[in-house]
C-alpha cells in the first residue's frame, strides 16, 4: 500500500470539544454518537474559535491505534479561558505530522483513508492524530478534509517542509 502524504510542522494548538474515551471495537457506535451529539448545537457554544473549522483528534492512546484512546470533536481555540460547561479542552501535540488529504464520498471516504493509514509504513508517534473538516467539506457532493497523522521524530526527515501556511487554513 502507497499512502500519499506531506510531511509538515504543527505548532501545538488547544481544542474545546465533547470527548470520549474508546477502542476500535465500540469506536463505530461511541464516535457517531457524539458526533450527533456535537452538532446539536454545542458548537455553537465554544468561544474565542480560530476559525469555523470541526476538528476530531485521537490521543492519549494506550499504546497503539489498537488500544484504547481520547476521541474529541471541537474547534481550535485562541485561549482556553472560556470551556463551556460539559466540555473540555486538550492539546493537539506541536511536531511533525503526515498530512492526508481526503476526497470522495463520506464517510466512505474517511473510513477508506484510515484503513490506508493503518496499513502504511509511517512511523507513527500516537501522540495526537486528528481530521480537520472545513469549509471546503462539502462542495458540490465533493467531499475534502485533511488528516494529520503524529509521525516519530526521524520519520522522513529528508522529506520535510513547514506547512506554515496551512496552519491558517487548516488550524
Amino acid at each position: 500500500m502507497n499512502l500519499e502524504y506531506e510531511i509538515v510542522q504543527r505548532d501545538k494548538q488547544w481544542i474545546v470539544g465533547l470527548m470520549v474515551r474508546t477502542d476500535n471495537e465500540h469506536a463505530m457506535r461511541d464516535i457517531p454518537t457524539l458526533c450527533e451529539d456535537f452538532q446539536d448545537g454545542w458548537q455553537e457554544k465554544i468561544r474565542d474559535c480560530v476559525n469555523d473549522d470541526i476538528v476530531c483528534a485521537y490521543m492519549e492512546y494506550d499504546e497503539d491505534y489498537t488500544k484504547p484512546y481520547t476521541y474529541i470533536i471541537g474547534c481550535i481555540v485562541k485561549n482556553i479561558n472560556n470551556i463551556p460547561a460539559g466540555m473540555v479542552s486538550k492539546e493537539l501535540a506541536a511536531g511533525r505530522y503526515a498530512k492526508v488529504e481526503v476526497f470522495g464520498l463520506y464517510p466512505e471516504s474517511l473510513l477508506a483513508a484510515w484503513e490506508d493509514i493503518w496499513d502504511s509504513d509511517l512511523d507513527r508517534a500516537f501522540t495526537t492524530d486528528y481530521e480537520v473538516y472545513d469549509q471546503y467539506f462539502i462542495e458540490d457532493n465533493d467531499y475534502y478534509f485533511n488528516i494529520y497523522i503524529s509521525l516519530s521524530e526521524n520519520h522522513g526527515r529528508q522529506d520535510f517542509q513547514d506547512d506554515e501556511d496551512d496552519e491558517s487554513e487548516d488550524a
